[in-house]
C-alpha cells in the first residue's frame, strides 16, 4: 500500500512530539520550577495562581498584548456592549445624589481589564448627568503596569482622563474617598488556596514538580487563617469535597473598604453566599481555567497562558468590609433589568424599522448580559457606609 501525500509517512513524528513539549513549557514554566525548589518540593496553589496570573513579565494578565472580547480568551459584560457600563452609570449617578451631591466624588474601578467598563460609564455620565460628570473623579486601578498603559490610551481615545494607578500604590496612601468603589469579575480572579475535607481533617493541595511538568501533591494546611476561615463561617464543605478558600479576596475587600469614608462598594462577580459555596453537594469546587472561551481540563497546564476563576465567597466579602451594612444579593439580570434595560430595549425598538441590524444586536446583546446560566447568574454585592441602601436602585428586585 503506498501511503499518500497527505500522510507523510516520512515526518518524524517523535520530533513533533518534542516540539510540542516545547511549545506548551511556557516562560513561566522554569521559574515556577525554582520557586518550588527553593521552597523545599511544593508551593500553594494560592502562590502557584499569583505568579500564573499575575507575575511580572509572563504572568497572564501582565503580558503586553492582552486580547479581550470575542477575540480573546474570555469575554466579560463591559465587552458585551456599553449598555451595561451605561447602566452602572446610572446607579453611580443615583450614589452621588445620596451622598448629597459632593463636588469631588470618587468613581474607583477595581481590575480595569480593557478600559470599556469605565469608558462607558464616563461617556453616560457627560451625555446624561453633566452635573455629576463634573463632579466625578475617575481611579482607575490595576496590578499591571501593561494594563494601566492599555487603560489610559482606551479612555484617551475617548477624550477621557482618569488616574490610573496601581492598586497597592493606591491602598498605601493615607487618604480616603467619598464615593463608589465599582469592580466586575475582580475578585474571582485572585489567589485562592486548594483543600479537600477528608473526615475532621483538612488536606491543603499543593503544587509540586517533577522534571518540567507540575503536578498537585496533598500536605497540611499552610497556615492557620485556614480554618479560622471555615470557624467564622460557622461551616465546612462536605466530607471528600475540594474547595477554594479566598483569604485574599477578604483582604482585598478589607483593603478597598477602608479606603472609603463614606459611599458604595459594589461587586459584580462570580459566586455565592458561603453556604451554597460550601454545600455538602458541591464535590470539585469551582476552579476553572479558560482559554479561547473554552474550559481547560488542567489549571496546572501552560502556566501563564490559561485563565483561571473560581467563584468566590460573598458571605466573607461583606464580612471583610468592616464597617459596612451590606444588601441582599441580586443577579446581574435582576440588576440591569432594576437599572432600565427592559427600558432601554424598548426605546432601541422604536428605531427598528430605521436600523433593524442595530436592534437585532442591542437585543442580542440584552439577552447575553442577562442569560440565566451565563452572564446572567453573575451576582451584586452592594455595601454602604454613611449611606443608605434602601431602594437603591440596581436592588429594587430584593429589597424596597
Amino acid at each position: 500500500m503506498t501511503a499518500s501525500a497527505d500522510t507523510n509517512i516520512e515526518a518524524d513524528d517523535f520530533a513533533l512530539a518534542d516540539e510540542f513539549a516545547l511549545a506548551t513549557r511556557t516562560p513561566l514554566l522554569p521559574l515556577l520550577v525554582g520557586r518550588i525548589e527553593a521552597a523545599g518540593g511544593r508551593i500553594t496553589f494560592a502562590e502557584f495562581m499569583a505568579q500564573a496570573l499575575g507575575h511580572p513579565e509572563h504572568g497572564y494578565y501582565s503580558r503586553a498584548g492582552l486580547t479581550w472580547g470575542r477575540d480573546g480568551d474570555y469575554e466579560t459584560s463591559p465587552e458585551v456592549h456599553p449598555i451595561f457600563g451605561y447602566l452602572w452609570a446610572r446607579q453611580a449617578l443615583e450614589c452621588w445624589q445620596r451622598l448629597g451631591e459632593p463636588s469631588s466624588f470618587a468613581l474607583v474601578e477595581v481590575g480595569c481589564g480593557s478600559g470599556v467598563f469605565m469608558r462607558a460609564m464616563l461617556t453616560w455620565l457627560r451625555v446624561r448627568a453633566p452635573r455629576c460628570f463634573a463632579a466625578v473623579r475617575p481611579v482607575m486601578l490595576d496590578g499591571h503596569p501593561n494594563r494601566l498603559v492599555d487603560q489610559r490610551t482606551h479612555l484617551a481615545g475617548a477624550g477621557f482622563e482618569a488616574e490610573h494607578v496601581l492598586t497597592a500604590d493606591w491602598l498605601a496612601r493615607p487618604d480616603r474617598i467619598t464615593g463608589v468603589v465599582i469592580s466586575n469579575e475582580f475578585f474571582d480572579a485572585l489567589p485562592v488556596h486548594l483543600i479537600r475535607r477528608d473526615g475532621e481533617t483538612l488536606v491543603e493541595q499543593y503544587v509540586a514538580h517533577d522534571g518540567d511538568a507540575v503536578h498537585f501533591v496533598d500536605g497540611p494546611l499552610s497556615t492557620p487563617a485556614i480554618e479560622a476561615y471555615f470557624a467564622r463561617l460557622g461551616l465546612q464543605p462536605g466530607d471528600g469535597a475540594l474547595a477554594e478558600v479566598g483569604l485574599a479576596a477578604s483582604e482585598a475587600m478589607h483593603a478597598l473598604a477602608s479606603k472609603v469614608e463614606s459611599g458604595y462598594v459594589l461587586s459584580i462577580d462570580y459566586g455565592y453566599p458561603a453556604r451554597d459555596l460550601y454545600a455538602s453537594w458541591r464535590r470539585q469546587g469551582t476552579l476553572m481555567a479558560f482559554r479561547r472561551h473554552s474550559p481547560q481540563p488542567d489549571p496546572l497546564a501552560e502556566p501563564g497562558r490559561l485563565d483561571l476563576t473560581v467563584h468566590v465567597d460573598f458571605t466573607s466579602l461583606a464580612a471583610a468590609a468592616e464597617g459596612f451594612a451590606a444588601a441582599p444579593l441580586v443577579s446581574q439580570a435582576e440588576a440591569l433589568m432594576a437599572l432600565g434595560l427592559g427600558d432601554a430595549l424598548r426605546t432601541a425598538s422604536q428605531h427598528a424599522a430605521a436600523d433593524a441590524q442595530r436592534f437585532a444586536a442591542d437585543r442580542r446583546a440584552a439577552e447575553v448580559l442577562c442569560e440565566p446560566e451565563g452572564l446572567g447568574r453573575i451576582r451584586v454585592l452592594a455595601l454602604a457606609k454613611g449611606a443608605s441602601l434602601d431602594g437603591l436602585r440596581c436592588l429594587r428586585s430584593v429589597i424596597g
